[in-house]
């Protein structure tokens, strides 16, 4: 029951943290579709061509993105006034991206994102650290999997995330993740799809904005407190950060979990 409790805690905090990483990213696009056109997303004119023509089903990704964010407004239709406004008086006009955004589920976030021309996605990217859009775009699926897993209320603790982050050097635009690509960084197997990853590239992408986050601090004193002695025949501990979910050894000394200066 404590580690249920415990496991609980972490979840509700580790949604924040997405919140706050969900919110920056609507507005990062928004902002750099809108600088093109107001209705970008709209248009393959002003998305990438390339990427637009590859084939979803029976037809493009672009023809299903379109689909996807028709459907979005006209849900956002029945709620939002900003959409109803649009609608009433540009009724000739396709809504903005910035009040598209507003309506996407957070899901279908990366699928906009991967439609974006390269310069675009890449300045995306940087807001949150990252130096190149591929492995952002990836680190965008692996939020909505983390997002959707501490909503539906499953556990995080001793959980193996389907989606794994191997991470190269030069990927990101400081050492924060570096000690991420030295060799058994952790003793948990699956190292690159446990919690500890997953956390530990928000909580970067968090600190890169410009916004700045205290939100690595709350989830550090959060993981200190997992403090339940039940030990294998061998001795050896079976509850705790380092075997359970992909922590290295003394991590919350490293500077990633440091106040920022």
């Amino acid at each position: 029951m404590k580690l249920e409790a415990f496991d609980f805690k972490l979840a509700r905090i580790c949604q924040e943290g997405l919140l706050e990483f969900e919110v920056r990213l609507r507005a990062a696009i928004a902002h750099t579709l809108a600088s093109k056109n107001v209705a970008a997303h709209a248009s393959k004119e002003f998305l990438d061509a390339q990427s637009c023509d590859k084939a979803a089903g029976e037809h493009t990704k672009f023809d299903a993105w379109t689909k996807t964010w028709r459907e979005a407004v006209t849900s956002g239709a029945e709620d939002e006034d900003f959409i109803k406004h649009h609608l009433l008086k540009y009724p000739e006009q396709d809504v903005p991206i910035c009040a598209v955004t507003e309506v996407l589920s957070f899901g279908n976030l990366p699928f906009l994102y991967d439609l974006m021309q390269t310069p675009d996605a890449r300045s995306v990217a940087r807001m949150f650290g990252f130096a190149h859009p591929s492995r952002f775009g990836a680190v965008l699926r692996m939020m909505v999997d983390f997002r959707n897993t501490c909503a539906h209320g499953s556990r995080l603790f001793n959980r193996a995330f389907k989606r794994p982050l191997s991470l190269r050097e030069h990927d990101t635009a400081s050492e924060l993740l570096a000690h991420l690509l030295e060799p058994g960084f952790t003793v948990t197997p699956k190292a690159h799809q446990r919690l500890y990853i997953y956390a530990a590239v928000l909580a970067f992408m968090l600190r890169s904005h410009t916004s700045g986050t205290n939100w690595h601090l709350t989830f550090k004193t959060q993981i200190r407190k997992l403090d339940i002695k039940l030990q294998a025949p061998d001795g050896s501990e079976l509850i705790s950060p380092d075997v359970s979910m992909g922590f290295p050894a003394r991590w919350s000394d490293l500077d990633l979990w440091k106040p920022k200066p």
